[in-house]
């Protein structure tokens, strides 16, 4: 396989070479694809489609107790300062 590289890739390898003295291009490539993959597989799981996103929100909240209600006063500025001089 053959990859093109930016000129802003190719020297980022090139200093990475530099740091790293005895490992292959090759080597340097498949570890930085392998982290690449790694956080988009973890990234695509944390944020669910769009379409998905209410489905997500029941999942989340099986097995939790439901949190109570907060009355709208307790949200005041008032209240919010009112142990403060």
């Amino acid at each position: 396989m053959q990859v093109t590289l930016t000129s802003q890739a190719e020297e980022a390898l090139r200093q990475r070479l530099a740091r790293s003295p005895g490992r292959e291009p090759a080597q340097i490539v498949e570890e930085a694809l392998t982290e690449l993959a790694r956080r988009q597989a973890v990234h695509s799981a944390k944020i669910p489609a769009p379409k998905n996103f209410h489905a997500w929100l029941r999942e989340l909240r099986q097995g939790v107790e439901p949190i109570p209600g907060l009355a709208h006063e307790t949200f005041r500025r008032e209240a919010i300062y009112q142990d403060h001089d």
